[in-house]
């Protein structure tokens, strides 16, 4: 062999080598989750049942061989409810832990701030706590995506559920930031699209974590509507529920909440809840009767010795939800994962059923869940019962708002350009 063609062979021997070298570092190197929720506080159980079903979903999957046979790993920061805390975590996941997927925020308010962190450094952002229909609208980014359904669609489907019904003086009692807004006007409009004979009475928005509901209490009372929304959540529908009992505020006033069936409002009311309260719950831990739902509130008690809430189910579904992205690309390449997201909808298992990610908004369609309260002397807490099932295809966007998703959306890209 000539030394001209030994120098080659042994250069294309290297380069050989280094890409096999480099294909099996790749392989080894974990693929890392940095999850932000509240985690201290009154609403900090929204946290807890996020991070346990994070680590249920990594261990499984790891168990499993991985994702494209790499170890899952997650770290964990509370974020608690500001913008400015849930900022100051994403640039450290980015710049300091280099994570390559963030799941979070809980806030709908710190979720915009951390959106835009994300997409700034096109790391892949989960939604799966923050609800409010305009991170999938006006604050669309094509690196976010959200498991959960959205503020838009509980509001749409308590519209439908609750047009059947003879409440026609209506008024709201939500929390004073976008997802409290975004769920009265998509419920209100729906309603007087469905039902135009209703009346609008009231609007009344206490802070997040307001301490004194009753000067709130006292305006529903005047105001003598026959039904009241309330997208109040967690410890603040609690403290709202509980201080209006004295007034008897609930015997002659039906109350729709569409995240009363939440287990973190649910379980702490115990036998306070009004029989026959009207809510919804993205995830009620009794319903698909499907052996993966079995399985995951088996296991998820088994473990963490509670039953799952909606928060936990939505981010297991969310983990399972980047599995399934990465598979389908074969690649953690941001782009290529959100191209391949988007060349048709990606559908994936989880136990609340089958979701589907749509890829004009990254938003999931599935249907909503609406029952009437129950006390259960066997969980001692309420249930629901007669619960009924509003189909996606009614409460999702249309294809004329997805096309105005996509074109606002482009024309912000233009103005950056």
């Amino acid at each position: 062999m000539s030394g001209k063609k030994w120098a080659i062979g042994i250069t294309v021997f290297c380069m050989i080598l280094v890409l096999v070298l480099g294909t099996a570092f790749a392989a080894g190197k974990p693929i890392k989750l940095g999850v932000l929720f509240v985690m201290s506080g009154p609403m900090g159980g929204y946290g807890k049942h996020g991070n346990q079903a994070v680590q249920l979903a990594v261990d499984e999957i790891n168990a499993k061989g991985g994702i494209l046979g790499r170890k899952v790993v997650a770290i964990f920061e509370d974020a608690k409810l500001d913008a400015e805390t849930g900022a100051r975590i994403t640039k450290k996941y980015i710049v300091e832990d280099k994570v390559d997927f963030i799941i979070g925020p809980t806030s709908s308010g710190a979720a915009i701030t951390v959106s835009k962190i994300a997409t700034e450094n096109k790391k892949i952002l989960i939604l799966t706590q923050a609800a409010a229909n305009s991170m999938t609208d006006a604050q669309f980014s094509r690196y976010q995506f959200s498991v959960l359904s959205n503020a838009m669609m509980y509001s749409r489907s308590g519209a439908y559920y609750m047009a059947s019904k003879p409440y026609k003086r209506w008024m709201c009692i939500g929390p004073n930031y976008n997802y409290g807004h975004e769920s009265w006007a998509a419920f209100r409009d729906k309603l007087k699209e469905l039902k135009p004979d209703i009346e609008i009475v009231g609007e009344l928005w206490p802070k997040l974590m307001e301490s004194d509901y009753t000067p709130f209490i006292k305006k529903i009372v005047e105001a003598k509507p026959d039904a009241v929304w309330s997208p109040l959540w967690g410890m603040d529908a609690v403290n709202f529920i509980k201080q209006a009992l004295p007034f008897k505020l609930f015997d002659n006033i039906k109350f729709a909440f569409p995240d009363g069936a939440a287990l973190e409002t649910l379980m702490p009311l115990g036998k306070d809840i009004p029989e026959g309260t009207f809510v919804a719950a993205r995830y009620f831990f009794l319903t698909p009767d499907t052996e993966k739902n079995r399985n995951f509130v088996k296991t998820y008690y088994e473990r963490f010795k509670e039953y799952p809430d909606y928060m936990a189910e939505e981010t297991y579904a969310g983990v399972y939800f980047i599995k399934a992205a990465i598979e389908r690309a074969g690649s953690i390449n941001t782009e290529k994962i959100i191209k391949a997201v988007e060349r048709e909808p990606l559908t994936w298992e989880t136990p609340e059923g089958w979701k589907i990610m749509r890829k004009e908004d990254h938003s999931v369609v599935e249907d909503v869940v609406w029952g009437e309260t129950m006390y259960s002397e066997k969980y001692g807490f309420a249930i629901l019962k007669n619960m009924q099932s509003i189909q996606a295809e009614e409460i999702c966007r249309t294809p004329e708002e997805l096309k105005a998703v996509r074109a606002n959306y482009e024309k912000k890209m233009e103005k950056e350009k």
